[in-house]
């Protein structure tokens, strides 16, 4: 797993490029709308880069996802995220409002 090094390149200059994971540490699915998912997390993983399909509603979150309702309650998911940190985080759960591509890559 390569580690996930932002800010500056190997001289020193400021970098904001993400490198390609190895194969084994990219995950990819097709889900359906209103399809669950969940993708465990590799122990030595520290950040997942999530891509999800531009135009789809994606929730994203460390625990089982329940749709949203009609009034406010609590939820630990978020929406489209993109980075995340999930050193303590052993299973991603996601659930597809519209059908997406998604693309999970882990880093150390």
């Amino acid at each position: 797993m390569k580690k996930l090094i932002l800010g500056t390149d190997a001289n020193g200059k400021v970098d904001y490029g993400i490198p390609f994971v190895d194969l084994s540490d990219g995950h990819s699915i097709s889900m359906a709308a209103a399809a669950t998912a969940t993708l465990t997390v590799p122990s030595e993983a520290t950040k997942a880069l999530i891509q999800i399909q531009p135009g789809a509603t994606v929730w994203v979150g460390p625990s089982a996802i329940t749709g949203p309702t009609a009034s406010f309650a609590t939820q630990d998911a978020d929406i489209n995220p993109t980075l995340r940190d999930v050193q303590d985080v052993s299973t991603l759960h996601f659930l597809a409002v519209d059908a997406a591509e998604i693309k999970v890559s882990f880093y150390e």
